[in-house]
């Protein structure tokens, strides 16, 4: 099931680390949207397929508001292509491979950090849990001091 708090959270962080690379550089990345797809799939728990969803769903989400941005920056200010669009461009011939070089870099780099933000999310769970178990254990010789 679709948790969308995470993926509105995906949201703001790609929405917020893109309005900062671009006020610094001038150009658009697609690195916001794959910080954002990491912390929805850190956010959705330690399940792979989760974080992957989520990731892919806070992309699209993104993707709704960054095409129409990128079209109006390029018919405004001649702006380039984002990153790494604007490289591969050249070697490809037709519309219809364009199309799907833009389709693919928006999706399954983003599922593949949604599902990396879950496998972290386990980790980190793994740990704390460690950590818990460690604490709550007596030390050693002290239960035999009482």
């Amino acid at each position: 099931m679709t948790r969308w708090r995470f993926v509105a959270a995906g949201f703001a962080l790609a929405a917020c680390s893109e309005a900062l690379v671009f006020v610094a550089t001038g150009r658009v990345t697609l690195v916001g949207g794959l910080a954002g797809s990491a912390l929805a799939g850190y956010l959705a728990g330690g399940d792979p397929s989760d974080g992957a969803w989520h990731g892919l769903l806070t992309a699209m989400a993104w993707g709704i508001v960054l095409i129409p941005g990128l079209v109006v920056l390029s018919v405004a200010s001649d702006a380039p292509l984002p990153f790494p669009m604007e490289y591969l461009l050249p070697f490809l011939d037709t519309a219809g491979e364009a199309t799907t070089m833009i389709l693919l870099t928006a999706s399954l780099p983003n599922v593949a950090t949604g599902a990396l933000g879950s496998v972290a999310r386990r980790q980190d769970d793994h740990r704390r849990d460690r950590e818990s178990r460690a604490q709550q254990r007596p030390g050693d010789g002290e239960a035999d001091e009482a």
